[in-house]
């Protein structure tokens, strides 16, 4: 069995780390109260969708989770924590299985055919998995209505990503941070 290399562990964690911090302030900072179950817009699961690419599936996953449910605690939504921790977990997957599962032809870019459609995939995760929180906790009804917004943050989330995604593609991020 291979010994892991301690020098590419702690470059994983720092890196989670300032992951989990930028989705933190993307969400918090950045962002619109809706006025709808506490809610508000923001456009921190494009920092999710850039760490899911970057980092290996289980440092990504917990910047996701640490980084959005920090930003529900810092926002004065605490009450959403441990919900955003599940769903924004669970928004790192389709990326992660992506390169686990060897489907792309280009894993040393971020933005390649088969990311390219991730985000979509993730941003449903995101819209039904609060439809679902909000439908248990408020009503179905009401969580039909945030949906708009979800929607929304989902689609500039993508946005967002696409263009940060091919800027830091053109600067072959991924391949330096990954030599050998």
């Amino acid at each position: 069995m291979k010994k892991p290399d301690p020098k590419k562990q702690l470059m994983n964690l720092v890196s989670a780390a300032l992951f989990a911090a930028l989705i933190a302030v993307f969400t918090a900072y950045v962002s619109v109260k809706t006025g709808i179950n506490n809610g508000y817009l923001h456009f921190g699961d494009s920092m999710i969708y850039l760490a899911a690419c970057i980092l290996p599936m289980p440092y990504a996953v917990a910047a996701a989770a640490i980084g959005g449910a920090l930003a529900d605690i810092i926002g004065g939504a605490a009450m959403w924590a441990p919900f955003t921790a599940v769903i924004k977990a669970l928004n790192v997957l389709p990326f992660a299985l992506v390169y686990a599962c060897k489907r792309t032809k280009s894993p040393q870019k971020i933005l390649n055919k088969t990311t390219a459609f991730m985000p979509i995939v993730s941003g449903m995760i995101t819209v039904f998995g609060y439809f679902l929180v909000e439908g248990l906790l408020y009503t179905f009804p009401t969580a039909a209505v945030s949906m708009i917004a979800s929607c929304i943050q989902a689609t500039g989330s993508a946005v967002i990503y696409y263009i940060a995604a091919a800027a830091l593609d053109k600067v072959h991020l991924k391949t330096r941070l990954y030599r050998k």
